[in-house]
């Protein structure tokens, strides 16, 4: 009798998970944005934090995505879907492909993107070259059928590169007319650079634009709706910094430009002859352009906004390195640089906030998010509003590199610490 009472009992819960569902499945809380983390849940990437790349003023980055509790991202120039434990399942691709950049999920087109330079074969006396190629793979969730590439789209560069050597990144992704989109995506090494604007819906490449190095692609329009400042812009503009073919990004006099997003037309250019250029988008409708000018060693920042108008021009003092921002996907742009982290609003470029002040340490920025900046301090990890620059936790458990309301994403302990994904926990 009791033999039975147990199978009746077992047979009950099977029916009650049958009926409320199985709690192990159900998404778990989302925090946005987080302000603190669990301990890890998985390795991504295994070995030293050579996987965390730093840009001109080092920051760190990492070629991860994430849609969700789903971690896409680029390993030994391959493209793989992992879950919040590191299990991982690889994209298959077709030889002589190198992705290095971030994959970007574009959840309205179905799709995750990726940038990758890929081998143009040769033929008779002519030598193999180098393209640039947007992989298409349909979007899915960790735990679904393994992913496979849809399609890809491949630009013939104008100089040859192993491509290896070559970094690649997907700069946004643009709305334009009747539910178009456009993909914008960069290749670069140490003396070549190229933008290529690539049609999602038509699967065909719009343009090329060898000597431009994209930072942001812009919608041309305030987040209320209104104009921009400057002369009417209706089309999302890519802006970029414009070098000579063969320079450094470091030292060649260069400008920044604003192309249309469908025909590559230049629109406007700014800040020639400046040395050092980088561009990072501030908010839908502007940017941020920090550099050296021409006449002297002394580093600037420059908001602008998409018809090129400067809205503010932050006093970086004697500063020779230019410092690099991060918009928070919300109102704030988040600049760090020189033992200074400061903080802009992004329609307005007008400053909210510098460290160090007043008996407080400025924080090593490893990225923003929804109104949150994360990053470290002499006291380890720290997450500070965005808009105040106050503590909002002093001890959060983690300085994630790629955040969202579900993981963190970052450089695990010690030497060999790899990068680790930890779950969001407040």
């Amino acid at each position: 009798m009791r033999r039975v009472g147990i199978l009746l009992v077992g047979v009950l819960t099977l029916l009650v998970a049958a009926c409320t569902g199985n709690p192990a499945s159900a998404p778990p809380p989302a925090y946005d944005p987080p302000t603190a983390f669990g301990p890890s849940s998985g390795t991504l990437l295994r070995g030293t934090s050579g996987s965390l790349t730093g840009s001109y003023g080092g920051r760190p980055e990492l070629p991860v995505a994430l849609d969700g509790t789903t971690v896409w991202f680029a390993d030994s120039g391959g493209f793989s879907r992992a879950d919040s434990t590191g299990a991982a399942v690889a994209v298959p691709l077709p030889p002589d492909r190198w992705v290095s950049g971030a994959p970007r999920p574009v959840p309205s087109a179905g799709l995750v993107v990726a940038g990758a330079a890929s081998v143009v074969p040769g033929s008779g006396t002519t030598p193999p070259g180098l393209a640039l190629e947007l992989l298409a793979v349909a979007r899915s969730q960790a735990g679904d059928p393994d992913p496979t590439l849809a399609w890809s789209v491949a630009a013939p560069l104008p100089w040859s590169e192993a491509p290896r050597s070559v970094r690649t990144a997907v700069v946004g992704v643009a709305a334009v007319g009747a539910g178009r989109r456009v993909a914008v995506l960069t290749a670069s090494t140490g003396t070549h650079r190229s933008t290529v604007a690539v049609a999602l819906d038509a699967r065909r490449v719009l343009w090329v634009a060898d000597g431009v190095l994209a930072g942001a692609v812009l919608d041309g329009r305030d987040p209320d709706g209104a104009p921009t400042a400057g002369a009417p812009v209706e089309a999302p503009v890519v802006v970029g910094a414009a070098v000579p073919s063969g320079g450094g990004t470091g030292y060649s006099p260069s400008s920044v430009v604003g192309l249309d997003v469908s025909s590559g037309a230049r629109r406007w250019a700014s800040d020639d002859g400046s040395t050092a250029l980088s561009v990072h988008r501030a908010g839908p409708g502007t940017v941020t352009v920090a550099g050296r000018r021409p006449t002297s060693a002394r580093a600037f920042l420059t908001v602008y906004d998409a018809a090129g108008g400067s809205r503010n021009a932050v006093d970086l003092g004697t500063a020779t390195a230019p410092p690099e921002c991060t918009w928070d996907e919300a109102a704030t742009a988040v600049c760090s640089g020189s033992n200074r982290t400061f903080a802009l609003d992004a329609p307005t470029g007008a400053l909210l906030w510098s460290l160090p002040a007043a008996g407080r340490v400025a924080p090593a920025v490893t990225t923003a998010w929804h109104g949150a900046v994360y990053g470290t301090t002499v006291n380890g990890p720290v997450v500070v509003d965005a808009r105040t620059g106050r503590d909002r936790n002093p001890a959060p458990g983690a300085a994630p590199v790629v955040v969202n309301a579900y993981l963190g994403v970052g450089s695990g302990s010690g030497l060999l610490g790899g990068v680790v994904v930890t779950p969001a926990t407040g």
